[in-house]
């Protein structure tokens, strides 16, 4: 199955400033989504994704999946992904 991918400000440029990306996966869900990203994109995408000192995802990262924030999903990070499903990631935003 196709999974669109978008990654925005420096999720964008750990995707190679391609922003978009899709990715073939034999079926999965959101966090298995990230272990494919590791693969293609290396530690950069690692890093923004998981807090190393709890080895956990990351709080302050915006995940949705078709347009709903992930913490907002009956089964958050483990729900399956279809064909089609599209993913977009957000860095930490600030502003004063």
């Amino acid at each position: 199955m196709k999974i669109k991918v978008k990654g925005y400000f420096n999720f964008k440029e750990a995707f190679r400033n391609l922003g978009i990306s899709e990715i073939e996966m034999a079926g999965g869900t959101v966090i298995g989504l990230f272990d494919d990203l590791f693969d293609r994109f290396g530690e950069e995408v690692t890093d923004l994704i998981y807090d190393s000192r709890t080895n956990r995802v990351r709080g302050d990262i915006r995940i949705l999946l078709n347009g709903r924030h992930i913490v907002h999903l009956p089964k958050g990070l483990d729900t399956e992904l279809k064909e089609g499903d599209e993913v977009a990631l957000f860095p930490p935003v600030a502003g004063g």
